[in-house]
């Protein structure tokens, strides 16, 4: 029989039980605060027309679709993010828009990319959008829900970025070029990976002129370099970019789409701390028509963790006419290595609560009555089906996590009583059978408190 060598394609992972105890951690956290701004759960196919998805990212994405050649000659492609495919559900069910459809999404994407730190070719990618309204005031519900986000998962110095595509298409036109303002914008998303001579050698590659890359650099340079924490430095950055480019009718447009998703965010209870507006902030998808946002941790060094912003003709390519819509998304993959590198993760290693061990084979028939008696009341309870030792199944015990053990032996049964052990505690009692899951939930209520 020829053996098969066991791989897996890099930037893929498996996800052992432990690993997938603290992603159960975090999507119920996720899912919580989604739901509680009136947020519905939504899941699409894995696998789409490929001309669904071609064409909505821009050249540089497109190179990262995953292309499927089917039988019969049609191209299929793996999802590469989840807003696409919402636009086609929205455009295949026009009247869950009316007047609003607002709903989150939690499933794999593929990208065809090289892996590396906090990069994968599959990940676990969550949405939550709104579509069907163009206020403003739906962008900054989007920021708050990730700012409660974040605060909910135990993040402390993280920064919410805020921009305008309307000011970045306005840098543009001052710099005459608006011809090729998705092409700036996508250089400009690169300013934290390459640096400013690093963009401005791209900008010269496609063709910028000279003179069109310093008038582009001359706005860029209002960016605060004392930090955007207070009402009055927020205020003086939007002030200073409208008067640069006050004679252009879509950065005063997209200064004032600021101001009131900066009045809003007050109310809403967001600090000002948590947020700032970044004039270089840019996020390089081509859809993006408005409002852009990203959230940065400054102690995890893996780049931006959430982006999102507004995109209001995406929908546009399936319907022929414009739907508003706007939402965020983020890597759950990513979202957990910062918190574990924060030490934010949950001490658990499994979800057992009980282990029920029979001293012997002879006991067996009655450590399964045990072991239904804890499922009964609704512990989570294991049986240890290969009795050998008592140091055996206790070492078993703390390789798993599992807080107690429920001995079933011999000289206990002749008293009508098992032998229950605190694993944190290290400590072991004889209770009575009658009473024993009382007592097993008693333990497990105080590790609780």
């Amino acid at each position: 029989m020829k053996i098969i060598k066991p791989r897996i394609l890099k930037g893929t992972r498996d996800f052992m039980p432990n690993q997938m105890i603290y992603r159960d951690f975090v999507m119920s956290k996720l899912k919580t605060v989604f739901e509680k701004y009136g947020y519905e759960p939504l899941a699409t196919p894995a696998i789409e027309y490929f001309d669904v998805l071609s064409g909505k990212y821009g050249d540089e994405v497109e190179m990262l679709l995953y292309r499927l050649a089917y039988r019969d000659g049609r191209t299929l492609a793996l999802k590469y993010d989840l807003t696409v495919p919402l636009s086609r559900v929205v455009a295949m069910n026009p009247d869950i828009v009316k007047p609003v459809f607002k709903r989150y999404q939690i499933q794999p994407v593929w990208r065809a990319e090289k892996p590396q730190k906090g990069r994968y070719r599959e990940f676990t990618q969550c949405d939550v959008d709104a579509v069907g309204s163009a206020s403003v005031l739906v962008d900054a519900e989007i920021i708050a829900i990730i700012n409660e986000m974040m605060v909910s998962l135990g993040f402390q110095n993280f920064e919410i970025k805020i921009n305008n595509r309307k000011i970045l298409d306005g840098i543009a036109e001052y710099a005459g070029v608006s011809d090729k303002s998705k092409l700036v914008c996508r250089c400009i998303d690169k300013l934290e990976k390459i640096g400013v001579e690093g963009v401005k050698d791209e900008l010269e590659e496609r063709d910028i002129p000279p003179n069109a890359i310093d008038k582009i650099f001359t706005i860029l340079s209002l960016r605060s370099k004392v930090g955007l924490d207070t009402t009055r430095e927020k205020e003086a950055t939007l002030n200073a970019i409208e008067e640069r480019l006050k004679e252009f009718d879509n950065p005063r447009q997209g200064v004032d789409e600021l101001r009131q998703i900066n009045d809003s965010l007050k109310c809403l209870g967001v600090p000002d701390a948590n947020y700032s507006f970044d004039i270089c902030l840019a996020r390089g998808l081509d859809y993006y028509t408005g409002p852009i946002f990203e959230v940065v941790v400054k102690e995890a060094n893996i780049g931006s963790l959430v982006g999102g912003g507004r995109w209001d003709t995406l929908i546009g390519q399936f319907t022929g006419r414009e739907i508003p819509a706007v939402g965020t998304s983020f890597g759950l993959e990513r979202l957990i290595d910062a918190m574990g590198m924060l030490s934010l993760l949950p001490p658990g290693q499994t979800k057992v609560q009980a282990l029920v061990a029979p001293f012997n084979e002879d006991l067996m028939m009655q450590a399964l009555t045990y072991v239904s008696q804890l499922r009964a009341a609704d512990i989570k309870a294991e049986i240890y089906f290969e009795p050998d030792s008592i140091r055996n199944t206790m070492g078993y015990a703390n390789r798993k996590g599992i807080p107690i053990v429920v001995i079933v032996a011999p000289d206990e049964l002749q008293e009508g009583k098992v032998a229950v052990r605190n694993m944190q505690m290290k400590r072991q009692e004889k209770v009575d059978i009658a009473n024993f899951v009382t007592r097993v939930r008693e333990i497990l209520t105080d590790e609780n408190t």
